[in-house]
């Protein structure tokens, strides 16, 4: 999906309903810009958890309150990744 937005006086990009949706947003939740050369790319800002307790050998991480299904996240970035490659 693409769509064409337009920077406000104030500099402000408003997301499209249509966008939000598909995107996975709602008002309030905090996204990101990932800048490079040529693009500015809109993502999800997940926190990074940096703190984590050892159980028998094991990383047990803080809730965050934040479902997160790992298989498909990693699929889902490879699958972007490989998407952006093919751009170039």
């Amino acid at each position: 999906m693409t769509a064409t937005l337009t920077i406000d006086e104030a500099g402000q990009i408003n997301l499209p309903e249509s966008l939000r949706r598909v995107f996975g947003v709602e008002p309030g939740q905090r996204l990101r810009a990932e800048v490079t050369e040529d693009r500015i790319e809109i993502v999800k800002d997940v926190p990074v958890v940096t703190a984590g307790e050892m159980e028998n050998g094991v990383l047990v991480l803080p809730r965050l309150g934040i479902k997160l299904d790992a298989g498909a996240a990693v699929r889902a970035e490879r699958d972007d990744q490989a998407t952006r490659a093919l751009r170039r």
